[in-house]
């Protein structure tokens, strides 16, 4: 049986949630929205691209800031339909975001925004390492997802478990695997990327990292 908002395996969103997605969490995640934008624009990055862009609620934050090169890639075509509908036809595409047709070190910044947690673990990963290889030496590659640590407080803990297991099926398991086996540490573990800075929001993270 299918969870309220039918995800597919491939998290495919139903139709019915690609429309409410924005006006859902236009609140809870629009300052985050934000700083995302700021860090770019402070960072001086002009073309950028947000993998597993969804409906483009965050091309649409980073047009806002100034940042006019910005392009998103998406395979559910539910989300991309909304993402057109906003205005982003030519800019939001269907591709795989682990497995873009982009040349290497072709953007200053790669986003992966509240994606990475809900896909089986080997895809995550190749998002992540599709990220590096698309991003310029020195660009930036900035990842927002759950954080639990010490100093997530637990009702941020309870609200984020409880959003999340209301989804259910395949996303909520993925998201335990990636949140107990710290997934996104084991990503970066090795590479040549550095941690430049990191926020929290609650009991989201925001990470920024270095290409090298």
């Amino acid at each position: 049986m299918q969870s309220f908002f039918e995800m597919s395996s491939h998290n495919h969103y139903s139709p019915f949630l690609a429309r409410i997605y924005d006006k859902v969490l236009h609140i809870p995640i629009r300052n985050i929205r934000r700083s995302v934008a700021e860090e770019i624009k402070n960072e001086g990055a002009i073309e950028v691209i947000d993998l597993c862009c969804g409906t483009g609620n965050q091309i649409t934050y980073l047009r806002e800031a100034g940042i006019v090169q910005a392009v998103g890639v998406d395979v559910s075509e539910n989300m991309l339909h909304q993402a057109w509908r906003n205005g982003l036809k030519n800019v939001c595409l269907k591709m795989d975001a682990s497995a873009t047709t982009f040349d290497n070190d072709t953007f200053d910044a790669a986003i992966m925004s509240f994606s990475l947690h809900e896909m089986a673990a080997d895809t995550a990963k190749g998002v992540f390492m599709e990220s590096k290889r698309i991003v310029k030496p020195g660009g930036l590659l900035i990842v927002v997802d759950y954080c639990f640590d010490n100093h997530t407080r637990p009702l941020g803990r309870f609200a984020a478990r409880a959003v999340e297991k209301f989804v259910g099926g395949d996303h909520y398991r993925n998201f335990k695997y990636f949140m107990a086996e710290d997934l996104l540490a084991k990503f970066s573990d090795g590479l040549s990327i550095r941690e430049k800075r990191r926020f929290l929001f609650g009991a989201v993270g925001m990470w920024v990292y270095v290409n090298s």
